[in-house]
């Protein structure tokens, strides 16, 4: 039975060192959210099911080959509102076991960064995998700790879910060092190509995940989804063309990329 600690008081359990930890936003970037709209993101807020498809098995994927024992869940929502919905979300999606930090003392400007260096102090890791959205501050957020550890090796991943600027949006761009994502199967082609997951698990992730995004219909807004209806993903930038020889089911799954995303 997999179990998710609340930790309340920051980081009292975290020690040790690990060569590589996973760093994790949940809305918007596993949970259906939406918080761009206040009447979508009030019906969210109790929805502990309607998640982004594939998720949770790229990021089981990833503990498994990488030996992470735990991820780290980063939430900038206050755990008296969204603690239990994220909580729920985590099981019952199958995520890998992990540590919860949702906001409870800290400023919504602070959270964050002040946990990822905590974090970063007491593991000390080699290697750092980060997945947000660009639906607040993330991408920020991600690319300050990134500077702050020169010396630690970044991938970073941010879910292109709202119109930047460039198409009069207010959603974040990704700054240098970081990549757009859709799909789970950005993130593990770009973790392949760094030796971060292995041919042969992505593989397996793209014959299981391929299939059921592709022949998704329609738009919904709620349940186990790649493209919920508020998804609006302009700006991604399909990268991966010299991998469809490889993984033919890739061509299929940029058609459905950028019919959807146009």
């Amino acid at each position: 039975m997999r179990s998710f600690i609340l930790v309340l008081v920051l980081l009292l359990s975290v020690s040790g060192h690990a060569s590589t930890i996973m760093i994790s936003d949940i809305d918007d970037t596993i949970k259906l959210a939406h918080v761009h709209k206040l009447t979508d993101s009030a019906r969210y807020a109790i929805d502990d099911e309607s998640r982004f498809l594939g998720m949770s098995e790229l990021y089981n994927a990833i503990a498994v080959e990488n030996k992470i024992d735990r991820v780290f869940y980063v939430s900038n929502a206050p755990e008296w509102l969204m603690g239990p919905t994220h909580l729920g979300l985590l099981k019952h999606g199958a995520f890998p076991v992990g540590i919860y930090f949702p906001r409870t003392v800290n400023s919504k400007t602070t959270h964050k960064i002040i946990t990822i260096r905590e974090i970063m102090d007491r593991v000390k890791p080699t290697k750092v995998i980060m997945v947000g959205d660009n639906g607040e501050s993330d991408a920020k957020f991600y690319a300050q700790i990134a500077s702050e550890y020169p010396g630690v090796e970044f991938h970073q991943y941010i879910r292109d879910v709202y119109l930047t600027s460039r198409y009069g949006g207010e959603g974040s761009m990704v700054n240098p060092g970081q990549e757009f994502f859709v799909t789970p199967i950005e993130i593990a082609l770009s973790l392949k190509n760094a030796g971060l997951l292995s041919p042969r698990m992505t593989t397996a992730l793209i014959q299981h995940l391929v299939p059921q995004i592709v022949n998704e219909k329609g738009r919904d807004r709620e349940g186990v989804l790649a493209f919920p209806k508020f998804v609006e993903c302009k700006d991604f930038v399909w990268s991966w063309d010299d991998q469809i020889s490889i993984y033919p089911e890739l061509s299929d799954l940029k058609a459905k990329i950028e019919k959807r995303c146009d």
